[in-house]
């Protein structure tokens, strides 16, 4: 048939072209071609084929493989001896993943066209991706005795040895091919060879495949993959200054080229010298059409510098070029999240959609925002829209329920977590807040457990150690435990204030007064804002007769607290110091 009777060129990207010179119709204008309805007459097959083959390349073209791969499956029953269809339907297959579909297709194809190379290139690179060597090698020696001048096969021979760590073989083959006169591309050769020495261990290999590289780059200066090599070979050996000098002389020399430009960047990053990187990257995008990938590492490099006005318009830039990008929109968010632009995080962190795999982080991200703000409500409706969504990660449980507990719905916040904990059954964080809830709820017991819980995933969780070790001195219950649980907090947090302060009120409950006031001044040290450590400090005080300083510190909780209901109670203990004061001097 005239349109596919021919096998089009491969190439060594698989890319199937057979039809490249059609003109550019819309699909609707392609269906609107009458299609015979006669399955006996050749010419309406033939029409038929060709309009099913249109209809594939044009599907293709669009990147939708697995509707062209449908229409090519038509064709091919419609024409049983096209080689060409089906070297187009092993083309689509590789693109969505199935390479062993590719294979049986481009195996038909070369029983039906035995006689044409490209064929046979296709079905020994996608036997290469199968590692299945030995037919890979077959197949390029169908291409060499087809014509026996063939430059490629020869050479990816020898690869298929090296792959198969058969290096006796693969050496032979390179070095009978430098041997033939007139060789065509001699430096490949050389750049195999130095890919042997690099694939096997020992300073010996390593300093054979320097030289072989170094003469492919002697015979082809703007041998761009050589370079490349080159420059990844002195980063193994830790030669990173070599690295450096071989890429810049070799864009002195052959003048830009994205794929080194592109490694320097990558190696200045290693190097944690930005400015550099992003010199180089800022070459790319003037010379080349960057990718999506490399666009965002500039962005995030400009994030990691704190240029985030740069950082916002370079980002906007790859959303506007790649509207799905959704990783790009994450960043967005969170550079106005540091820049304190809660509206615009917000915005942006509710436009990541929720097949993103930063949506629950969005989700959470969008609520704290809220929740900051003041609009629980608000942030409520994000959480629920989020586990709706099947964002039904722990954090996104977590937060719902910290949006309830601000409520004071602590049973609501209780459902959510128990919810959560059917699917995340060991996710810590998860376990403590329902702990917290539990207390909050009044039930002491299952409380305790969920700490314990915790402590045996995590032993050093700090949090629950220390919110374990308080609720026991509350309970007077193993004070004991208590006081160990507090003294190992401690040594994990020296210096904080909060777990200074339970150990305190743990000696304190014990009857160990004088030691509690030494830990608890100390607690008062790092926390003075703490209304909570200045009572207890007061209360060691007023039991260690420490009038004066316990009435002081009463006075400095009450003048610290928000709450007034809290602050009068503060007060009252100042008179019954006094109150108990004068009592005991009567007594005296």
């Amino acid at each position: 048939m005239l349109l596919i009777k021919n096998t089009a060129s491969i190439g060594l990207l698989l890319t199937l072209t057979a039809c490249a010179g059609l003109p550019t119709k819309s699909k609707q204008e392609v269906k609107s071609i009458p299609v015979p309805v006669s399955a006996n007459d050749p010419l309406n097959v033939r029409a038929q084929a060709d309009y099913q083959f249109i209809v594939g390349e044009m599907y293709s073209r669009e990147g939708k493989s697995t509707r062209a791969i449908k229409e090519f499956e038509k064709v091919a029953t419609l024409d049983t001896n096209s080689s060409t269809v089906h070297m187009r339907l092993a083309a689509e297959y590789l693109k969505v993943d199935k390479l062993s579909e590719a294979i049986r297709h481009a195996e038909i194809g070369v029983q039906k066209d035995p006689n044409s190379i490209d064929p046979h290139l296709v079905l020994a690179r996608l036997y290469t991706a199968d590692k299945t060597h030995d037919k890979a090698i077959a197949e390029y020696n169908a291409v060499l005795r087809i014509n026996p001048k063939n430059s490629e096969a020869p050479i990816l021979i020898g690869a298929l040895y090296s792959d198969k760590r058969d290096y006796k073989k693969a050496e032979q083959q390179y070095l009978s091919l430098l041997k033939q006169p007139g060789l065509e591309r001699p430096e490949e050769v050389h750049y195999y060879i130095g890919l042997m020495h690099l694939d096997q261990k020992g300073s010996d290999n390593q300093a054979a495949a320097e030289k072989a590289i170094k003469k492919a780059l002697q015979i082809k200066p703007n041998y761009e993959e050589a370079v490349l090599t080159l420059a990844n070979l002195y980063s193994l050996q830790n030669e990173r200054s070599k690295a450096f000098a071989v890429c810049h002389q070799f864009q002195k020399q052959n003048g830009f080229h994205a794929k080194v430009a592109e490694l320097l960047a990558q190696m200045y990053i290693e190097d944690k010298n930005n400015k550099k990187a992003y010199e180089q990257f800022d070459l790319i995008v003037a010379n080349s059409y960057p990718s999506q990938q490399m666009l965002m590492k500039m962005a995030l490099i400009l994030v990691e510098q704190k240029q985030y006005n740069e950082a916002i318009a370079r980002l906007n830039d790859i959303i506007n070029q790649y509207p799905k990008a959704d990783t790009a929109r994450y960043y967005l968010a969170a550079v106005h999240e540091e820049t304190g632009d809660a509206k615009n995080a917000i915005r942006n962190y509710m436009l990541v959609p929720a097949s993103s795999e930063h949506f629950s982080e969005s989700v959470v991200h969008a609520a704290y925002l809220l929740k900051g703000m003041g609009k629980i409500n608000q942030a409520l409706n994000v959480t629920e829209k989020g586990l709706k969504a099947n964002a039904d990660k722990p954090q996104v449980y977590t937060m719902h329920a910290s949006l309830l507990d601000a409520k004071a719905d602590y049973l609501g916040a209780a459902r959510v977590l128990e919810q959560g904990l059917t699917k995340y059954s060991k996710n810590v964080e998860m376990i403590f807040r329902h702990a917290l809830v539990l207390d909050r709820l009044g039930k002491k017991d299952d409380m305790i457990a969920q700490m314990k819980k915790v402590l045996e995933l995590e032993p050093d969780h700090v949090q629950s150690m220390n919110y374990l070790a308080f609720s026991l001195a509350e309970l007077n219950r193993n004070l004991p435990e208590a006081e160990k649980l507090a003294r190992r907090a401690l040594e994990l947090n020296p210096k904080d204030g909060y777990v200074l302060d339970t150990l305190g009120w743990v000696l304190f409950k014990q009857g160990k007064v004088a030691d509690s006031i030494k830990v608890l001044e100390q607690a008062h040290q790092y926390q003075a804002s703490a209304a909570i450590i200045a009572e207890h400090l007061a209360d060691a005080y007023a039991t260690g007769s420490q009038t004066d300083k316990a009435n002081a510190m009463y006075a400095k909780a009450a003048g610290l607290t928000k709450d007034q209901k809290r602050a009068n109670q503060l007060r009252s203990k100042i008179q019954k110091v006094v109150v108990n004061l004068r009592q005991s001097d009567r007594a005296l």
